[in-house]
């Protein structure tokens, strides 16, 4: 829920000052630190890069330059690994369907999305104009409002034509988010199918198969 309203409320209403620095940003890394409670690993990934980004950041707000962007960028990649890294293991492991894994797959699929806003940024900052229409420096935390419009257009393969990778780097990692924005769905569902078919009692099977011998009995008189 929380990375929901980030990705679609706060990002793209976020003004650009560090004084309005929008508080659910903390309230999500505290979230993340929580899903990868039993994870040392991710967290210690989580809270580095969460650091580096802060800095990385705020020092861009004054005089952005393209390392202050692409280690605040790259912070964010790793804390999106971590994080998916985390959710992944615990929505497509052994177990009953329920409604927490519907919630980690969606965050995955937001996840996936960020990661790849990030790796647009550093690459919109090393090669300027690979992507028309947005720009790797302004004032803004964390990514830019354009980066995630981009990629959350590009792995739901809307594309309204407003921003074009022009840079055949920029197309390939476009074309790479969009065949993952198709086939994650179509994966995650045929998972969840099999967990729940697993986790049905067996006790339900054996029913329908001792039936089958009477319909048959039925069908021959």
């Amino acid at each position: 829920m929380l990375l929901a309203l980030e990705v679609f409320a706060d990002i793209p209403l976020a003004r650009t000052h560090i004084t309005d620095a929008p508080l659910l940003v903390v309230v999500w890394f505290l979230s993340a630190v929580l899903v990868a409670a039993r994870h040392w690993t991710a967290i210690a990934a989580i809270i580095l890069s969460s650091l580096l980004a802060l800095v990385a950041n705020v020092e861009r707000l004054d005089e952005p330059s393209p390392l202050t962007i692409c280690l605040g960028s790259g912070s964010t990649l790793v804390f999106m690994a971590a994080l998916i890294w985390v959710v992944w293991s615990a929505v497509f492991g052994p177990g009953r369907v329920t409604h927490h894994r519907i919630q980690g797959a969606v965050v995955i699929y937001l996840s996936i999305a960020l990661s790849f806003a990030a790796l647009y940024e550093i690459l919109v900052t090393l090669s300027p104009g690979a992507i028309s229409g947005v720009a790797a420096r302004g004032g803004y935390l964390i990514l830019g409002r354009s980066f995630v419009y981009y990629s959350l257009a590009t792995i739901t393969t809307t594309r309204y034509g407003d921003m074009v990778p022009i840079a055949p780097l920029a197309r390939s990692i476009s074309n790479l988010e969009a065949l993952i924005g198709q086939l994650f769905p179509a994966t995650r569902l045929a998972r969840i199918v099999t967990l729940e078919l697993q986790g049905r009692p067996r006790g339900a099977a054996q029913t329908i198969d001792s039936k089958t011998p009477r319909d048959a009995g039925v069908t021959e008189r």
